[in-house]
């Protein structure tokens, strides 16, 4: 596998820092900073230097300062009445994926790294951060696609596209097989209704619309949830907020597509019993898919579990059992009408 992928996947900032900066001591005056910019030579050529980093004596990170700064100031004066004390920095044990939401939010190419006692150890740029968000947002993609991998496959890309056949089925097939656990489960309750779908024979042409509606706003609300919770939009403290929202969001969904839903099954099959169930059906799922889609991945992460993993198998899978035990049995009751 190709190294360059170790460097991307990455769990701490130390892991994606860069050790290559310029820093001052307190006491450089500004002509001594930018005689000595003058003869820095990074190790990569490549390395863009973009702030000058001020430390005391002890390597404590007190100020820091950019290149215009550096530049606009008169050269006899100590880099100290210069720099900036107001300094925003990161951690070199912090979770890389906070960091980099933290860094997606201000206005900096570079954010200097401390440790534990304040001491500059290094520097995030910008470029770095592109390339974890680009991980990690892969990362989640193929989870919710249900593809699971093992801890040394650092990089999900190269595995899905790289790798053996073997290799490839190994990755996809676990979460499938849940799903195929689930469609034989739909499969026996569709069985135990078969003298409903006997009787109405018209029942079996709405299963698609059904599922799939269900399906889709679920996906959406998964989607939608762990997204919030990724770029910290969704916490302990708006969770509920949010799961409220999202169940009105399916409720009305649910009107909209159970009055039309409706509306073609009378006038396709000129039957109002079988209006009403299709009616009550979608907006009964609609709404139902939305809790499942929200709850299930919120639950997940209270248990300490990456919810990007609960994949949309699992979620349709739930879906599609419960959907069809409202169908039928919203069909069973209609029944007598309906003969």
């Amino acid at each position: 596998m190709d190294e360059d992928y170790d460097t991307i996947h990455a769990n701490l900032v130390k892991d994606v820092m860069d050790e290559i900066y310029f820093a001052v001591n307190e006491e450089n005056t500004i002509e001594d900073t930018i005689s000595q910019f003058r003869h820095y030579r990074p190790e990569a050529e490549e390395t863009t230097i973009y702030y000058v980093y001020v430390t005391d004596n002890d390597g404590h990170l007190i100020g820091v300062m950019s290149l215009r700064d550096l530049l606009n100031a008169r050269g006899d004066i100590p880099v100290s009445r210069v720099m900036k004390t107001s300094i925003i920095t990161l951690k070199e044990d912090e979770d890389v994926e906070i960091a980099a939401r933290e860094m997606s939010d201000l206005p900096y190419r570079a954010l200097p790294v401390v440790n534990w006692d304040d001491r500059l150890v290094g520097v995030v740029r910008s470029e770095e951060m592109l390339d974890v968000v680009e991980e990690e947002a892969s990362e989640d993609i193929f989870k919710s696609a249900g593809m699971v991998f093992s801890d040394a496959e650092v990089s999900r890309s190269y595995a899905i596209l790289e790798s053996s056949a073997f290799d490839i089925l190994r990755i996809r097939l676990p979460w499938l097989m849940f799903a195929l656990a689930g469609g034989l489960i739909a499969g026996v309750v569709i069985e135990g209704y078969e003298a409903t779908l006997g009787t109405v024979i018209a029942l079996a042409f709405f299963l698609p619309v059904i599922m799939d509606m269900g399906g889709n706003v679920g996906t959406q609300a998964s989607t939608i949830f762990v997204r919030g919770l990724a770029v910290g939009h969704i916490d302990d403290k708006n969770a509920i907020r949010h799961f409220i929202s999202e169940g009105k969001v399916g409720l009305m969904i649910g009107l909209v597509v159970g009055i039309i839903g409706g509306l073609v099954a009378y006038l396709w099959q000129g039957m109002i019993e079988l209006a009403i169930v299709i009616f009550l059906t979608l907006l009964s799922v609609c709404l139902l898919a939305s809790i499942i889609g929200f709850i299930i991945p919120w639950i997940v992460n209270k248990v300490g579990y990456d919810p990007a993993a609960v994949s949309d198998p699992m979620i349709t899978t739930v879906k599609d059992v419960t959907a069809l035990i409202i169908y039928f049995g919203l069909a069973a009751l209609f029944i007598p009408a309906l003969i």
